[in-house]
């Protein structure tokens, strides 16, 4: 593991900061508490992003780059078939629950801040750009109210990581477990892409 020292000081106060507002919220946490935990002088976090409000800005806007940028690039082109339309879903499941997990100190400031990063509209927008696209395809349901979907799939991934510590006490489960994390993966890409009714349902009396 890197020294302190060999981390940018601009990367160590965004890191230092995410943990702070996490824990203590954005008025519960000092711009003295991040450079504490940063190991900066105390200005620093004046000097690279002006006030502690530039700070909260930079650590949402690292929301984006970090947990959304790979989704938005699988997202980006239509899918080619039903078994392409299927593995962008489940890839998109995979890698947005993999990055959440891993910067989860963003996430829980992004939701604790009620903030709005500005790639989550640009997600949000490119997420039904492909469903739309999958329904002129005949890969989607066409009364499928696409707005809703993308919000339902964010949803579940952000309270999984949101509740680590509530779900482990009630139901004994670890998502930070690799095999967990397949089974409800897998799991959330079949009920979002198959449902619950059997394929038959609409002959079922």
């Amino acid at each position: 593991m890197a020294d302190a020292a060999d981390i940018p000081a601009r990367q160590r106060l965004l890191s230092a900061g995410a943990a702070v507002f996490a824990e203590k919220g954005y008025e519960g946490g000092s711009t003295r508490d991040v450079c504490a935990r940063a190991e900066t002088s105390n200005n620093m976090v004046h000097h690279y992003f002006g006030s502690k409000a530039g700070l909260l800005d930079a650590i949402v806007e690292q929301y984006g780059e970090h947990v959304l940028a790979v989704p938005m690039r699988l997202l980006a082109m239509p899918a080619k078939s039903r078994d392409d339309f299927v593995s962008r879903v489940e890839m998109l499941f995979v890698t947005t629950l993999e990055a959440s997990l891993e910067h989860r100190n963003l996430l829980r400031v992004v939701m604790r801040e009620d903030a709005s990063p500005p790639a989550l509209v640009d997600y949000a927008d490119t997420f039904v750009r492909f469903l739309d696209d999958g329904k002129q395809h005949g890969l989607v349901r066409e009364d499928l109210d696409t707005t809703m979907i993308t919000g339902a799939m964010l949803d579940r991934i952000i309270n999984q990581v949101l509740y680590i510590p509530g779900l482990s006490r009630a139901h004994g489960v670890d998502v930070t477990d690799p095999d967990y994390r397949q089974r409800w993966c897998a799991s959330n890409v079949d009920f979002f892409v198959h449902g619950m009714l059997p394929s038959n349902y609409r002959n079922i009396p």
